[in-house]
């Protein structure tokens, strides 16, 4: 190869590394200044290292969209939105959801957004605090926040936390919050 030519001589070995959809990533490469003779071992362990680094490469995919789809931001009109939080909550998610959070309230020029916990199933109690600091950082941008479904246990561990509810109107249920900024369900 010219790379190796230009070099000086040498050797070198390359792999492509494909994605499971059949998608080429890359090249996996091995080069040396000196002459080397690969054997079918060395193509071998080659072809594995670029399997392994496809399968790699999917996970990673995979996760990224995990990630996005356990922060389901949904507008309901162009001043409105819903973030229903679903299942176990950590202090990774927490920062996700506050990432997620903010930036999509202004993406879409929020003026309303509604935090329904209704099915929260466990939280620990830094991503609790930081949870409910979302609605402070929503005030900086100007977004009203509105939290709805707070189950007993959660209303106990944030009281004894001291959290700020100073930027957060807290209503039972979705159709409360809804209907406490104007928005009603009419039956056709």
């Amino acid at each position: 190869m010219t790379v190796t030519k230009n070099l000086g001589g040498g050797s070198l070995i390359g792999v492509p590394i494909y994605y499971g959809n059949g998608e080429n990533f890359g090249t996996l490469c091995g080069m040396d200044l000196r002459p080397h003779h690969f054997t079918e071992d060395h193509i071998d362990l080659f072809k594995a290292m670029a399997n392994l680094l496809g399968n790699v490469l999917d996970l990673e995919s995979a996760n990224n969209k995990i990630q996005t789809l356990s922060v389901p931001f949904v507008p309901i009109s162009d001043e409105v939105a819903i973030l229903p939080i679903i299942g176990d909550v950590d202090e990774e998610r927490t920062d996700r959801i506050m990432e997620i959070t903010l930036s999509e309230s202004v993406n879409h020029n929020l003026e309303y957004l509604i935090l329904d916990l209704s099915g929260l199933i466990s939280i620990d109690s830094n991503s609790t605090v930081n949870l409910l600091k979302i609605g402070n950082s929503l005030s900086l941008l100007g977004v009203k926040s509105i939290l709805t479904g707070i189950r007993p246990e959660l209303a106990l561990r944030a009281i004894r936390e001291n959290s700020d509810f100073e930027n957060l109107t807290v209503k039972a249920n979705l159709k409360q919050a809804l209907s406490s900024i104007g928005y009603s369900i009419v039956k056709s």
